[in-house]
């Protein structure tokens, strides 16, 4: 079997798997055990050096209760699909700049995914709470 390379887009997908698994305070193993794929293997797509497998792609994705566009969100790609680059931190003049951008979009991009499921009354309750504050 021909073993694919892996492109910087699974490189970022990789880190923002990372990511979100620390924020749900799972292990690679723990992880790993629950979509039946090895830590070897998950760290490695963390890490971006294989092709994440789709079908393990979307089995993360499930377990980590993220949708999958989250993953690739700031992503921006040519008329045939193809990625053009990712503008997280982009061309910055600091790897804190960089660090910090990131943090930011990506934080961003959470409260937005939250923010479309909340009913009316949760969203009007979740605006008075962050008017407190101020």
């Amino acid at each position: 079997m021909v073993k694919l390379a892996a492109s910087n887009t699974d490189k970022i997908v990789g880190k923002r798997i990372q990511q979100r698994r620390k924020e749900m305070d799972l292990t690679v193993a723990q992880l790993s055990e629950k979509i039946n794929l090895s830590p070897q293997q998950l760290a490695r797509y963390e890490r971006g050096e294989n092709k994440i497998n789709f079908d393990h792609f979307v089995k993360i994705a499930e377990h980590l209760k993220t949708p999958i566009s989250w993953f690739f969100i700031d992503f921006d790609t040519y008329p045939n699909g193809s990625v053009l680059n990712n503008k997280i931190g982009e061309q910055q003049q600091s790897y804190e700049m960089k660090f910090t951008d990131k943090q930011h979009n990506d934080l961003d991009a959470r409260l937005l995914q939250h923010w479309r499921v909340l009913s009316i009354e949760q969203k009007r309750a979740f605006i008075l709470f962050l008017d407190t504050l101020k």
